[in-house]
């Protein structure tokens, strides 16, 4: 199977980490190489050296020492972090290693640092007995050879608020305001995530620190006085010299538990017509925007035969990896399909997922027979499991593509039950 994936995915064995290189957690007197390595790595981050140093320490996600660095003889040349998150999936809280701010000084780029320390990150996730791993990729490519694998995909939404419907229930949308109106719409995420693929358990330190003190809300309430969906965004100004108080509303959270609701959100943001010159809202829910605006053209959006008006924006956004099968399997209970597979994964960065695993669905919840023989032989490299686990990707596609490779006996058609799953989502940056 390697041979015959040689096309696809890269094929060097991973070496262990050199000895003049060390991969440890952060301390305090690192805290200015950081903030050094971070402003180089990320300059439209507009933050002072001080005011990044203060973020290392105060970020309401992560301690100090959550973040790590790479340092070679005695100098640091590159940093990561290491999120404990947790992913609703099927209403199972599952931890997931979230790793964010991978940063390798200047004068250390082209030599491998960050390979060494997503190998490291890895080995961490598995001794800690972490099962998955997501992040926000600066590139594609160089992850999927690491084993992460493209699950988020996101419809850039661009347009002006005057072609939304006003609906009447706009009238039961209203500020945030206190802390009663705080937890209603934490309570509303709560349930709208539960019932999600891939979305993150939030804490209150999260809301309070990065959603209510820096951004607007309002929420949708019912007769009854209770929360049923909400809107976090912010407006964007239009440059001065363009205009003096026009904005964008660029939406973060849009979320919504009944029909109601949906439409309350919808019309409120149309009433934001004689401020707002767009609506931007990045969607993971298909919601087909193109059937509820008078005029699907996005704003700026072109016209032509190919494609007719330009409604959207698709983008590949988060990645995620399977950081131990096994335990992945009994995470959290999969569609209703039932059989037998042995799994033979390739994985560069952990070898226990490159033993052959054998096991046996029943109503989708995994268990591991001592004996092996039978059942479907399933074989593929751990980016495009990972992309298949998330429901990224459907079985039958990668199947046609050559990512997978199915033998043996069996009726196949219970693998696709297995893996039938919700689009993943994710409405948190990191």
């Amino acid at each position: 199977m390697r041979a015959e994936l040689q096309g696809i995915i890269d094929l060097g064995r991973m070496a262990t980490t050199p000895a003049e290189l060390q991969v440890r957690r952060a301390r305090d007197g690192d805290l200015p190489e950081m903030a050094r390595i971070h402003h180089a790595s990320f300059p439209s981050i507009m933050m002072t050296m001080e005011e990044r140093i203060s973020y290392f320490r105060n970020d309401p996600r992560l301690r100090l020492e959550d973040h790590w660095v790479c340092e070679r003889k005695g100098r640091l040349v590159g940093m990561f972090a290491l999120y404990n998150f947790r992913m609703q999936r099927g209403r199972t809280a599952i931890p997931v290693g979230g790793i964010g701010m991978v940063a390798v000084a200047p004068e250390a780029r082209r030599q491998r640092i960050a390979y060494w320390m997503m190998l490291r990150a890895v080995q961490i996730m598995e001794q800690n007995n972490v099962p998955l791993s997501s992040l926000y990729p600066f590139s594609h490519g160089f992850y999927h050879k690491l084993g992460w694998g493209v699950i988020g995909k996101t419809n850039l939404f661009r347009f002006p608020p005057g072609t939304l419907p006003g609906h009447p229930e706009r009238v039961n949308v209203e500020p945030v305001r206190t802390y009663e109106d705080q937890t209603g719409v934490m309570s509303c995420y709560e349930r709208f995530s539960s019932e999600m693929n891939g979305l993150l358990v939030r804490e209150e330190p999260v809301w309070f620190e990065r959603i209510f003190k820096s951004q607007l809300c309002y929420a949708y309430r019912n007769a009854k006085g209770e929360t049923e969906g909400y809107l976090v965004f912010q407006y964007r100004p239009l440059p001065y010299a363009e205009h003096l108080t026009a904005v964008d509303v660029k939406v973060h959270d849009f979320v919504w538990l009944t029909d109601a609701a949906l439409r309350g959100l919808i019309g409120f943001l149309a009433a934001q017509s004689d401020q707002a010159r767009a609506v931007i809202v990045c969607d993971q829910t298909d919601l087909p925007f193109e059937h509820i605006v008078t005029d699907p053209m996005m704003s700026g959006g072109k016209n032509n035969w190919d494609f007719g008006s330009e409604t959207a924006w698709v983008g590949s956004g988060l990645m995620g990896r399977i950081i131990n099968l096994r335990r992945t399997l009994t995470a959290a209970r999969l569609g209703p399909g039932t059989g037998r597979i042995t799994f033979e994964l390739m994985d560069d960065l952990n070898p226990v997922n490159e033993e052959p695993l054998t096991v046996d669905f029943e109503a989708g919840k995994a268990s591991f027979p001592k004996a092996t023989s039978g059942g479907i032989l399933w074989k593929c490299d751990v980016a495009v499991m990972s992309s298949i686990w998330w429901g990224a990707l459907k079985l039958p596609e990668a199947k046609h593509l050559g990512l997978v490779k199915l033998e043996g006996e069996g009726d196949i058609a219970f693998i696709s039950k297995l893996f039938s799953l919700p689009k993943p989502m994710c409405n948190d940056y990191f």
